[in-house]
């Protein structure tokens, strides 16, 4: 976006637009008196802010540059999977952040840690670089699957499966069996929550759905799963109230529970549908990203919740409330199950990843605190187990204030110390040399005119063209330079 000032006025002005088409009246008195109204600020929206990106200190290295003191634990053919699945497209051919490296190196050494830094500091790359580390580690391995089961790809779509399943032409018209083939039952690994990923909203979740897609289910990806993993994939799932479908596969007396397959079937279905029309769209424009807004349904997203319970997925995305609830009911037992006994094992190592940690202050924040212990006792784990590396991001913590470790001593019930708060530096701004400044006093004028909180007057002083004049004119070039400011 070139023009945010412009685009911001172009979605006000078809608003007031659309108020006077669908509302108008015949009085032109009371016309202009709304207008003038709506267009005070406060009144439907706010004057537009902008917030100039500080830059962040570069590593100098980029995930290829890394090398083994910069991953503890892991040996040089590791550390070469891990570079190569991270770049599969978790993380581009650019310099790592200073704290991206430093966030992975403490995790590698068993330490919990969290980032703080700002907007568009690469925060969520910090925690899934440890966690992508381990899982290249743990995935060497992993026994390859067996075959695939016939329909697992297309149950939805198979009309000669769902007959198979639900007879057409039978008097009884009744179902034998479910639709629904395991996403997963042909695997030979322990299938377990390798990682659970904590956000305090859905439309964070959607985010970070996003980026897993392009991570570990692109067509990079899934190539270098078939020919370094034996056919094996890290499998990721959100499980959210958006998730399809609640309640169980069977009724109690073991029967198909029809109506929820059913439901299953038409989300699965709109799902596909979506995918493909993401992908057509692709196709036309260029615009690959989209592809990542929808999940491939064979690939390494979980379908449906009872997928997940069957086999848990590596990489478990969710909510708090959500993981309360999930707690409470036995129909999702078999996640916390599976992933305790998977736990007992030599080696294997759960990450609590929490992100946006400065939300959950305050009486929520004991709350989500204590489901975290809840969780943990759960899967046989308490605050400090070995067994146990948390992770967080924060945009508020500071390493030296007292007030910080506090808070993180009394959510993890583990004593944190202030090397453990990773924050981002920011890069030096150079000093300004040989450069023209603007005339400040027309900018002096405008701020203090008696037209500031009225844009629309405010348009109309000397004031304001004369500014307009000096940030427009060509000399200057005050436009290109704002647009790199925005960039940084």
């Amino acid at each position: 976006m070139h023009d945010p000032i412009n685009a911001f006025n172009t979605i006000r002005d078809n608003f007031l637009l659309y108020i006077k088409t669908a509302f108008g009246t015949q009085f032109p008195e009371i016309e202009q008196e709304r207008e003038r109204r709506l267009l005070e600020p406060g009144a439907f929206h706010q004057e537009p802010w902008i917030e100039p990106m500080p830059r962040y200190q570069r590593s100098g290295k980029t995930i290829h540059d890394l090398d083994i003191s910069n991953v503890p634990g892991l040996d040089e053919s590791a550390l070469q999977d891990f570079k190569q699945l991270a770049s599969c497209g978790l993380v581009g051919n650019y310099e790592l952040y200073s704290h991206q490296i430093e966030m992975l190196c403490k995790a590698l050494e068993g330490q919990n840690a969290v980032v703080t830094a700002g907007t568009g500091s690469g925060k969520t790359e910090s925690f899934m670089l440890p966690l992508f580390a381990y899982l290249a580690k743990e995935s060497r391995n992993w026994n390859a699957p067996k075959q695939e089961p016939a329909y697992l790809n297309d149950w939805w779509k198979n009309k000669n499966w769902q007959n198979e399943c639900n007879p057409v032409g039978k008097k009884n018209h009744s179902f034998k069996k479910s639709y629904r083939v395991p996403q997963r039952s042909h695997e030979n690994r322990d299938a377990a929550v390798r990682a659970l990923i904590l956000y305090p909203m859905n439309a964070l979740v959607e985010d970070q759905l996003t980026r897993l897609r392009r991570a570990l289910d692109s067509d990079f990806a899934r190539e270098w799963f078939q020919n370094n993993r034996k056919g094996n994939r890290v499998y990721f799932g959100r499980y959210n109230g958006v998730t399809p479908v609640p309640g169980h596969e069977l009724k109690e007396n073991g029967k198909p529970n029809s109506k929820k397959i059913e439901e299953l079937l038409k989300a699965i279905q709109q799902m596909e549908q979506s995918a493909t029309k993401a992908s057509e769209h692709a196709n036309q424009t260029g615009d690959d990203d989209v592809r990542f807004f929808f999940p491939r349904l064979d690939g390494s997203e979980m379908r449906c919740r009872w997928d997940m319970k069957d086999a848990p997925p590596d990489i478990l995305i969710t909510n708090y409330s959500m993981l309360s609830i999930m707690l409470m009911r036995n129909i999702d037992k078999d996640i916390f199950e599976k992933t305790k006994e998977w736990l007992n094992k030599d080696g294997s190592v759960f990450h609590l990843i929490v992100d946006e940690l400065h939300l959950y202050r305050g009486t929520s924040g004991t709350e989500v605190a204590y489901l975290l212990r809840l969780l943990l006792q759960r899967l046989g784990l308490h605050p400090g187990h070995p067994k146990l590396r948390i992770l967080a991001s924060s945009a508020s913590l500071e390493p030296n204030d007292p007030k910080s470790l506090e808070f993180l001593n009394q959510f993890f019930g583990v004593e944190w110390h202030s090397q453990q708060i990773i924050p981002g530096h920011l890069e030096p701004i150079p000093p300004i040399e040989g450069q023209e400044f603007l005339d400040v006093e027309p900018f002096i004028a405008l701020a203090e005119a008696p037209e500031i909180n009225n844009i629309e007057r405010l348009q109309e002083t000397v004031a304001y063209s004369a500014c307009r004049e000096i940030v427009e004119s060509e000399s200057v070039a005050v436009g290109a330079r704002m647009v790199d400011a925005c960039n940084v």
